[in-house]
């Protein structure tokens, strides 16, 4: 496989350095319309030069929250202090850093864009460390959420300055974005309360787990853009699904079997948490409760997913308090494994020579098959999941877009009429057409190459239009393959990759998602954008 860009995958990551890739023959895009919109409103793709080595490996990316006898976190340890063994033999580390609160972060300047035009590049930070806090209510009752929804709000007043943290609402209706990532208090204090949102569920048990998959896959599909460690603070009673390496499948199931396919679908989640370096930290909201089975079950989950688990304690707050600062200082080693992807779990030993510390880490990952030709990874479902209504951006694959109505075709006057031409009536609530302009540097699509020598590289464009209720009032969806020699390959990555779409719209407020699948890579990128139809826009 072939990607435009160093793709650095973290923990248990698979890490592509190749080729980047250049824009198709011009058959594979679509020339813009006469009548588009004027060049100043156009889309301007930088070219991006990268320097790109032939090499596939894996890289695994263990992050190390390192604390005293005190519980407080130890600081300005070096890589020397630290040895690392994966399935019992030793690794030489590749990198290491120590990642403090007072870190900087380097985040880029958001561009300035023309009317109509939009990105998905600052939906999400370029980097972490950043902190995802998940309020389940589809869990939960309602005096559990009304005390969940107070304490965060009072952790919010007291938060530390530079946190950086989203929040989302999972219900019945699915996963709903209440705040994208920002450190400012007030804002996120305003986010929790702008809003009445449902709480519990109605549906039976399988239902509800597997809504709560699909939610889990959103998520991780809203921070994949993002580089570096990412702490998920799941707000849940208990443990609704077994999030671990095996989907729960050593886990007693009373006197019925396990649900397979809930198995493979969890095990799937795992490996994406393990991926995008997202450590799951579960947060009992209902107090001390006692010891048992869920408990045990919350530990597990944060133990394989190099989170903390915390729960039996009434002070809610403080609790979240500790989740975020806990998280804030660890140390980041990388490896390169010996063997190759055998799809088995591979256990991983981090120590180090210092006394009386404890380490909290992720403790392996399972060695997943690189998606090829013929086995690829199932991309199209996570498009659309991603397109879904109420669904934050998805950043793996940047772009920009313009949005603009189609101008209406020039009227055709006879010098020699006497009577003026007058413009033909438009019926109320007919459809207005729509140009979608999408645009991004060709080194992000990846290719495979073919038996023959030849490269293969295929892009998924959709729209999704919704109306005010949240109706799907529109869709269009359009698959460019994009076949390439290889001496066209080196002056397709150097031009920006660009595609026109039309689409009708009926008048009226629309939220209008448009999205990009990477086929050979499952990378995805979404963006929602608001768009006013208005029936004189013609």
């Amino acid at each position: 496989m072939r990607l435009g860009k160093l793709a650095f995958i973290s923990s248990s990551l698979l890490i592509t350095l190749s080729t980047s890739i250049p824009t198709v023959a011009q058959a594979a895009q679509n020339t813009p319309t006469p009548g588009a919109p004027p060049a100043s409103a156009s889309i301007d793709v930088p070219d991006t030069q990268v320097q790109t080595l032939h090499v596939t490996s894996r890289e695994v990316i263990v992050d190390v929250m390192v604390t005293g006898k005190d519980g407080q976190p130890v600081y300005g340890l070096q890589q020397s202090d630290f040895s690392i063994e994966e399935n019992g033999h030793h690794q030489a580390i590749r990198s290491f850093r120590e990642y403090t609160a007072s870190t900087p972060i380097d985040e880029p300047t958001p561009p300035k864009l023309p009317l109509g035009v939009y990105t998905n590049s600052q939906a999400t930070p370029a980097s972490g460390p950043v902190n995802v806090i998940l309020l389940d209510a589809l869990h939960s009752g309602a005096m559990t959420m009304i005390r969940s929804l107070n304490s965060v709000s009072a952790y919010f007043s007291t938060m530390p300055q530079g946190t950086r943290v989203a929040i989302f609402w999972l219900s019945e209706s699915g996963l709903r974005m209440m705040q994208g990532f920002t450190s400012d208090r007030e804002t996120l204090k305003r986010a929790l309360h702008s809003t009445t949102i449902e709480v519990g569920s109605n549906q039976e048990h399988h239902t509800t787990d597997w809504y709560t998959i699909d939610a889990l896959n959103q998520l991780v599909a809203y921070v994949a853009g993002i580089k570096g460690r990412k702490n998920l603070l799941w707000v849940v009673p208990g443990m609704p699904v077994d999030l671990m390496r095996d989907g729960g499948y050593g886990w007693p199931h009373g006197n019925d079997p396990p649900d397979m396919g809930m198995v493979h679908r969890l095990m799937d989640i795992y490996e994406r948490c393990t991926v995008e370096q997202i450590a799951v930290s579960p947060i009992d909201p209902r107090g001390v409760v006692g010891l048992g089975r869920a408990q045990l079950k919350v530990e597990a989950v944060a133990e394989q997913t190099g989170g903390e688990a915390f729960y039996n304690n009434n002070d809610l707050r403080s609790l979240i308090a500790k989740a975020v600062d806990d998280q804030s200082h660890f140390y980041t080693l990388s490896y390169i494994p010996p063997g190759k992807d055998d799809s088995r779990y591979h256990h991983i030993k981090v120590q180090t020579d210092q006394p009386g510390v404890t380490l909290v880490y992720r403790e392996g990952y399972n060695a997943e098959r690189v998606p090829t030709a013929d086995a690829p990874a199932p991309g199209p479902a996570l498009l659309k999941a991603s397109m879904a209504g109420n669904t934050p951006a998805r950043t793996q694959l940047l772009f920009e877009v313009g949005v603009w109505p189609t101008p209406p075709p020039a009227v055709q006057t006879e010098p020699t009429s006497a009577t003026a031409q007058k413009a033909p009536k438009i019926k109320p609530n007919t459809p207005v057409s729509y140009e979608v302009h999408y645009g991004f540097p060709a080194s992000e699509i990846a290719f495979l190459d073919d038996p023959d020598g030849h490269l293969h590289g295929s892009l998924q464009f959709d729209i999704a239009a919704y109306d005010i209720d949240r109706k799907l009032v529109a869709h269009l969806s359009q698959t460019v393959d994009l076949p390439l020699a290889p001496d066209q390959f080196d002056q397709f990555e150097t031009q920006p990759y660009r595609l026109n779409q039309h689409i009708n719209l009926p008048p009226g407020p629309i939220s209008l998602h448009v999205g990009i699948l990477d086929s050979v890579s499952s990378k995805v990128g979404t963006l929602e954008i608001p768009v006013n139809v208005r029936e004189n826009a013609r």
